[in-house]
């Protein structure tokens, strides 16, 4: 049997996928959902479900932010993004995050349990969007130390994607505004960004924040 946490903000996508499949016949159960990632985090066990269904866009939350949470709060638990984005440039973005496959909510029953299946088993789904050797190079790429944060960079660059200035993180982390902003400067020379707009940009692209 393979159970499903769907995470969903609309009640009638959740009806629908507790219909779509039953138990007896399709051996797929949605076990529980959440209308918010920071709710599935706080509340959900990981002992009833396998598979977690993840809408791409919910409200006041970035996707790939969504995905690091759930990573961490579930590892090893698979995500599958559940969406009627199909655009090919967040397809990728979600499979460089770590995401296991990306279904459209258009997608028949059929191709829904196949997909399932196929995660289930361990394997990645990004059909037409990733080639089989892209698949097995990014992985590598993706963890190398270029992009390493430490505990402390890592709440920094947190802070700053929030849309607090450099003062307002001095302020809250207690430290003086040269001292975040060596950190910084340090953090945007290993990554290769111009500034700090596009540091949070590169690090929430891989999935870092």
């Amino acid at each position: 049997m393979i159970r499903l946490i769907s995470i969903e903000d609309h009640p009638v996508i959740i009806t629908g996928l507790k219909n779509l499949f039953r138990a007896s016949r399709d051996e797929i159960e949605l076990t529980s959902s959440s209308s918010t990632v920071d709710d599935a985090v706080q509340n959900a066990d990981p002992a009833t479900f396998d598979i977690i269904l993840l809408d791409l866009w919910l409200p006041d939350a970035h996707p790939l932010l969504n995905v690091k949470k759930l990573r961490d709060q579930f590892p090893g638990k698979p995500i599958v993004i559940f969406t009627s984005e199909d655009s090919s440039a967040w397809q990728r973005k979600m499979f460089e995050a770590g995401v296991k496959a990306y279904l459209l909510k258009s997608a028949t029953r059929s191709e829904i349990k196949t997909t399932l299946r196929k995660v289930y088993k361990g394997q990645t789904v990004f059909s037409g969007i990733v080639d089989p050797e892209d698949e097995k190079q990014l992985p590598s790429v993706l963890s190398g130390t270029r992009f390493h944060l430490t505990a402390n960079q890592h709440g920094l660059v947190l802070l700053l994607s929030t849309g607090l200035t450099q003062q307002q993180i001095a302020d809250k982390k207690k430290r003086s505004v040269s001292t975040i902003e060596k950190t910084l400067k340090h953090i945007r020379e290993n990554c290769g960004a111009k500034n700090n707009a596009e540091l949070v940009k590169i690090l929430l692209e891989k999935g870092m924040i």
